[in-house]
């Protein structure tokens, strides 16, 4: 079974953006062990200009419609309880895309195997 991974990163090679303030997100699909880069998502894609804090927050949730994990460098503590209450759970993280991945990989099939 595949499941989806954004990651909010401004050059694709680290995870190096706030939740609330990244430009976009790297999305990954993870199958078995392996992971490939399936789109990108940008931010401006899914807000309009005057987009209260609630509103911002909706329309982001929005937008991570389909991944099961975004990785951020940080997320407070509000967003992340709405994030896993709409399925999605929230990860800080400050290291490189490839390593993080490998990572959360790894720990998933831990998991599920128990």
């Amino acid at each position: 079974m595949s499941y989806k991974i954004a990651v909010a990163s401004s050059d694709g090679k680290a995870i190096n953006q706030h939740f609330g303030r990244a430009e976009q997100f790297f999305v990954y699909e993870v199958e078995k062990n392996n992971f490939k880069l399936v789109e990108l998502r940008k931010s401006a894609d899914f807000h309009s200009e005057n987009e209260d804090h609630v509103t911002k927050l909706k329309n982001t949730i929005e937008g991570l419609r389909g991944c099961k994990i975004v990785l951020v460098t940080q997320i407070g503590d509000g967003a992340s309880r709405i994030l896993r209450s709409n399925g999605i759970e929230a990860f800080d993280v400050e290291d490189s895309i490839e390593n993080a991945l490998n990572k959360l990989i790894k720990y998933y099939a831990t998991i599920n195997e128990n």
